[in-house]
This record gives structure tokens, sequence and C-alpha cells, in this order.
């Protein structure tokens, strides 16, 4: 800039007069009053500048603004690009340090800068990066969340096991008081019928002395005599009652005892309830950039056609019985490889992970029919009982996120773009946002009810089987027919349909018992597994489009992953 400030004029400047800059001019490096520019505009040496206005200037981020287009080492202007060494270079600098490298002219790299795709890449770096960010502090906030519950979880158990042992110990206490007090109430009897005989004797005696005190000082010798004979009986019969009572022990001491069970020591001597730790599991989001995606994009592939697909088999995997029998009417595989399998009849998800081993399930609403991956933790599921709607259920803490409402049954549901597709009896294919409870949008209107509809996106197309006339129709998402296949020799009572990376499609012909793909044009098909194959009653079918895998479901379960080829 000509001035610090770069707010006044330096054409005016110049000439001692400071006049406010309306305009900058980056290959004179200054500002421009309104005066100046047109002669700016006007001279032969200036007239092809571009020009900004000083607002516009200010826009400009200052490591940017920066940008000299004047070699700062020799004081001439910028005509040449060395991509060896990634600098800008003036013509003094081409025979200084430049000599031997490529160079490209200013003027023609230039040209396309403004629009070129690397900022458009960069830009949509910058978009999932901030996507990535936005669904890594979810994703935190979800875990803060489980953390909570799990804290406020085991506060419930601790309180919960410390009332049990209160209720035990009380249980405990009142049942060794009444033990207690029943040996006492023993002892005490045994003692006071003791203390009953002994006393029976004691006026045995009292009435002896009083009778031989009486016989001394009244009877006469004779009586006497006799009398004292009598008296000597009675006597030693005492006296041997007296000798029993301490050989039969019934002098004894009698004491109560009272020894606690060791466990009650076992309970004072504990230090603690229990012990706490902290646990980690493999993190559930995976973050591609969209400079990795473009770069995926620029690597070229060769699209196989129906006759060069193979399949094969990987692993079968068994989904747990209930007490009812299983009935499988969707399933969708997220990011990270876990498979959410739709039990209609148990009105659950089931959930295996990535290696098809069971990870947990999942309570929903009645008659639930399909479900399809919103992002890593959250999935929407289609339901056939009123009142209808749809589910939007975070698989990580087992909640429904949110309902959106529909008019009536739904069956086959996809989501491209944050925009649930689904099918809807009586109405056709349907499009809603997943993030708004705005009316839905229907795409394709479908008149009469028709039932076991699926449908499934790729690169803009919808593609729609219809179940009781066992077509295929392919549709833009502006809901304009592209193809339609339809042959019952190959294509009978049809169900899932699912679309590889060459978008080739895959359906389930259950008349058939097999599984078609058709060709991306819709004008030709082959049977890609049969009886033969060991296909036994399959039902739906999805694509794992990041693996390159398919799998094949059993409405009575198992399903199977295959992987193309």
């Amino acid at each position: 800039m000509a001035s610090a400030s770069g707010s006044y004029c330096g054409v005016c400047e110049a000439q001692d007069v400071v006049k406010a800059a309306a305009f900058w001019c980056p290959e004179c490096n200054e500002g421009i009053c309104t005066s100046c520019e047109k002669h700016h505009r006007a001279s032969r040496g200036t007239r092809k500048h571009e020009v900004t206005s000083m607002d516009d200037y200010k826009q400009i981020p200052p490591i940017i603004a920066s940008i000299n287009q004047y070699c700062p080492e020799h004081d001439k202007k910028y005509q040449l690009y060395c991509s060896q060494h990634e600098q800008l270079c003036c013509p003094l600098c081409i025979t200084t340090n430049h000599k031997k490298c490529d160079l490209l002219a200013i003027d023609e790299i230039v040209k396309t800068s403004r629009n070129s795709a690397l900022f458009e890449i960069m830009e949509q770096n910058l978009k999932e990066m901030k996507n990535n960010i936005d669904r890594i502090v979810e994703d935190r906030r979800q875990n803060l969340e489980i953390i909570k519950q799990q804290r406020q979880g085991f506060q419930t158990d601790i309180k919960e096991m410390r009332a049990k042992i209160n209720i035990h110990l009380d249980k405990l206490e009142q049942e060794i008081q009444q033990d207690l007090q029943a040996a006492e109430q023993k002892v005490m009897s045994q003692i006071n019928r003791f203390v009953q005989k002994v006393s029976d004797h004691e006026k045995t005696i009292d009435e002896l002395q009083n009778n031989i005190a009486a016989t001394k000082r009244f009877a006469t010798d004779l009586q006497t005599f006799f009398g004292g004979k009598m008296f000597e009986a009675k006597i030693q019969e005492e006296e041997k009652f007296m000798t029993s009572l301490i050989e039969d022990s019934g002098l004894q001491q009698i004491h109560l005892q009272c020894k606690l069970d060791n466990k009650m020591s076992d309970i004072l001597s504990m230090t603690k309830i229990g012990e706490i730790s902290v646990t980690t599991k493999p993190s559930t989001i995976s973050m591609t950039t969209d400079r990795e995606k473009q770069a995926q994009k620029r690597i070229p592939t060769i699209s196989k056609t129906i006759n060069d697909i193979n399949l094969t088999i990987l692993k079968t995997i068994e989904i747990s019985e209930r007490k009812r029998e299983i009935g499988i009417t969707g399933c969708t595989i997220m990011p990270s490889g876990k498979m959410v399998f739709v039990d209609q009849s148990n009105d659950r998800l089931v959930i295996h992970n990535d290696k098809g081993l069971f990870d947990c399930e999942i309570p929903v609403s009645h008659f639930p029919l399909d479900v399809t991956c919103i992002d890593e933790n959250t999935v929407a599921v289609t339901h056939n009982a009123e009142p209808y709607h749809i589910e939007i259920i975070n698989i990580v803490n087992k909640k429904i996120v949110n309902q959106i409402k529909t008019s009536n049954q739904c069956y086959g549901i996809t989501n491209e773009n944050e925009r649930l597709i689904y099918y809807e009896v009586g109405s056709g294919i349907q499009i809603a946002d997943v993030k708004s409870e705005s009316t839905a949008t229907t795409v394709v209107k479908v008149d009469g009810k028709h039932y076991w509809n699926y449908v499934t996106t790729s690169k803009g197309k919808i593609y729609h089987k219809k179940s009781e006339s066992g077509t295929v129709t392919c549709y833009t998402v502006t809901g304009h027919t592209v193809w339609e296949y339809k042959d019952e020799s190959i294509l009978k009572s049809v169900y899932g349909v699912a679309v590889d990376n060459d978008s080739n499609v895959y359906v389930v012909s259950r008349g058939h018992n097999s599984i078609v793909v058709l060709s991306p044009d819709g004008k030709h098909a082959r049977r890609l597994l049969t009886n033969e194959n060991g296909i036994q009653h399959p039902f739906g079918i999805y694509f794992d489009k990041g693996r390159n895998i398919l799998m094949v479901t059993n409405l009575c379960g198992p399903a199977s992953l295959y992987e193309v080829k």
C-alpha cells in the first residue's frame, strides 16, 4: 500500500494532497480517489488494470492482500510462474534462480484460477471438515449423555443393592432377636420352675421348725420322744433333697450366648462396595475428507458389465431367535460395516457387528418394515401400523430421536443427502427432509393400494420395484421415468432392490427363487444366484458400496454376504 492504512489516494499523496481512496489498484499497489480513477482508467499504461472498490478490497484477507504483483528483490512485475519451485518470477528472477526451470506465463495460468476445481475441492473439503466437526461434537455430546445415563444407572444399582442389604439385615436381625427372646423365655421358665420347687421345700422346712418348737414347749415327754424320731426322718428327706440339687446340676449358672456369623465381620472389613473404572471402545465415526473423495474420483476404473459380475459367498449370518418366529423385512449396512436388521415379527431392530456377530437388539414401535442409515449412529425405520410414521432412532443410546408422520402404510425407504425417499401406500414415492417436519413431497405418484414396494437410490437416480407386476423402474430424482424393465420369465414377485458402484441393479425374484442383475440402462438382465447356488427363499437385497459387498436376506433368516467380483 502507498500509505500505512491504504485509505488515501496514492497519486494525490505524491502531490502532497490528502484525499480518501475510493478504489484500489492491485497492480499499482495503491489506493485511488474518484478523480484519479477516471485518469487511471483512461491512461494507456493503466487502462487494463483491474481496479476494485475499497469496500471490496477490505474484504480480502490480509494474507491475500499482502501478495504483491512486483518482485521485492528486483522491483519488476511478476510475469512467469515456476511450477518446480512454486514461485512467481520476474524477468530477472529467471536469469538468476530459474534458468533450467519449466516456466508458465502468469497471464495464462491465472485466467481460470477463480473458477478452478482447486477452489471447489478446497471448499468441499472445508465443508466436509465442518461436517466432520459437527459429527464429532454430536458424537461427544452423545457420549457425555451415555456417561450420564451410565452414572445414573450405576447410582440406582448401588442404592438398590444398599436397600436390599438393609432389608436383608433387618430380616436377619429380627430373626436373631426372636431367637434371643425365645432362648431367654426358655431358661427363665426353667429357673422359675426350679425356684418354685425350692420354695415349696422352704415352706416344709418352716413348718418343721414351727412344729419342733411347739413340741418342745407344749408336748409331753412321750410325745416329744416319739415326735423327735418323726421330725428326724422328715429332716433327712429334706437333706436328701438339698443334696440332690447339687448332684443333678440344678444350681449350675445358665448363660445366653450370641455368636455372630463370620460373614458379618467380612462385611465390616470391606473397604469399598465396588470399583469404578473407565473403558474405551473404538470410535464409531469414520471420516473421509472431500479431498480424498476427489482423489478417488481421479483414479480411472473400468466398469463391470452384468456379464462380468460374479458373486462369492463370504459368510452366513444367523439372526437370534425370539419367542415368535423372526421375520426379516429390512436391513441397512452402516458406514462402519454394522448390519441393522428389521425383525417385523418381534417389533425390534437386530444389530450385528462388521464381522457378522450379534451386538444388541432395540425394541421399536409395532410392525416395523424397512430401515435405512442416516449416519453412523442413526437410522430411519418405516412402520405399517397406526399411527403411521417413520421413526428416527439412535442405535447407540437406543432412543427415538424423531418421528415423521405419514398418511398411510410405508414400505421401502432409503436416504440420500439427508433426504428420506420412501414408498407410501396410496401415494407413491415420497421425499422428506430428515431434519425437517414439513410435509413430504410426492416424487412419483402411484395410484391404488400396492404393497411390498421397495426403493433405493444411486447417483441421482431412484430405483423402484413393484412386487405385483414384477417390474423395476428407474426414475430421475424429479420423478421422470428413465427406463422400466419387465420380463416374467426372469422377474416374478420382485422384492428387494439394490445398486452397485457401476449402476448395475440387483433385485430379488422370489417367484423364481433367484437373484437377478439388470444393466444400468435397464435393457438386459442376468440371473446371478438360483437354487443351484444354494439360494433359498431370498427376500431383501442390500449393497455395501464401500466394501463392494452384497447382502441377501431371508424372511425367516439367515442372511448371506457375497463379495462382488
